[in-house]
């Protein structure tokens, strides 16, 4: 079970990827484009069908959604944490609030994510899934660092 929820991710893990570097920069349309280009790439090489398509392409609007949603705050974010800073007063407590909050915020946006993979992951068929977790293993190896990353082994 644990394997197809994983294989499912694939799915949508390159618009997950693309979303998060769109919802960081000022370069919006460019990264939906990216988005939309990357998902279309996907459906070709599984040659999806227009049913799944749909799907596919509604499970990609949806997550951008949510992390449009998810970034629209942070200036709200900052200017309160400016005002914080620039208090008498800086308590745990009222840090501590701002956290709850914004991991409140991020795990409605993961959810709503991993709602999106399931969709998706429920339209493939095993071959397709297959497919694609093939590719993404293809691209994992190919951007592995030869001493194993910050950390890891030779550094």
């Amino acid at each position: 079970m644990l394997k197809k929820i994983l294989i499912g991710l694939g799915a949508l893990v390159v618009v997950v990827a693309a979303g998060a570097a769109w919802a960081q920069g000022a370069r919006r349309m460019m990264m939906k484009q990216m988005i939309t280009a990357k998902v279309a790439q996907a459906e070709d090489l599984i040659q999806a069908t227009p049913q799944q398509r749909t799907q596919i392409e509604q499970s990609r609007d949806n997550v951008i959604a949510a992390l449009q949603s998810a970034h629209a705050d942070r200036k709200a974010l900052h200017d309160q944490l400016v005002q914080l800073w620039n208090s008498d007063n800086l308590t745990e407590d009222a840090l501590n609030a701002i956290v709850n909050q914004r991991s409140q915020s991020m795990q409605m946006t993961a959810k709503a994510i991993v709602r999106e993979v399931v969709q998706v992951h429920a339209v493939l068929t095993p071959e397709q899934r297959k497919t694609l977790s093939d590719n993404f293993k293809k691209l994992h190896e190919r951007h592995q660092h030869p001493k194993g990353g910050f950390g890891g082994p030779g550094e």
